[in-house]
């Protein structure tokens, strides 16, 4: 599964100022609600019980929050670029800048795990992790994400 099939244009943010996990969670479900039409406190609570279950920082300043609710009927997944670093599961030595999301039914077993594969093996091409961290420009990121 190509990472376009699962992150669409308009679901890629670009300069998110936050600063701390409790903020980049709050923006990321009230950017994530405009589009699925779930209530971002939802969103927020389902992200941070996810959380609680084990970090979903996979190294090199790379997180994939997932969470699972109840109302929709297919995988949403989004992409969100800071401006800066933020320390992640209050460890100093985690902290983020590129964070995909992905938000999936509450029966999505395997789709749910195929997605996270997507973007697990995506980000295991460090050329795709330097780009993404030093392109600006988001006809180029969805090109990125088209080839991949």
């Amino acid at each position: 599964m190509k990472i376009s099939e699962i992150i669409s244009e308009n679901r890629i943010f670009f300069n998110i100022q936050v600063n701390s996990q409790s903020s980049l969670f709050k923006e990321i479900s009230l950017k994530i609600s405009n589009i699925i039409q779930i209530r971002p406190s939802l969103i927020q609570r389902k992200l941070n019980e996810r959380e609680k279950l084990g970090s979903t920082s996979v190294g090199n300043g790379i997180a994939i929050p997932h969470a699972k609710i109840s109302g929709i009927n297919k995988i949403y997944g989004f992409f969100f670029k800071l401006s800066n670093f933020v320390q992640f599961d209050n460890d100093v030595s985690k902290k983020v800048n590129l964070i995909f999301v992905i938000i999936a039914p509450l029966n999505y077993q395997s789709e749910h795990l195929v997605a996270l594969s997507s973007i697990s093996n995506f980000l295991k091409i460090q050329d795709n992790v330097n780009k993404l961290r030093e392109e600006k420009d988001l006809e180029k990121i969805k090109l990125l994400f088209m080839k991949n």
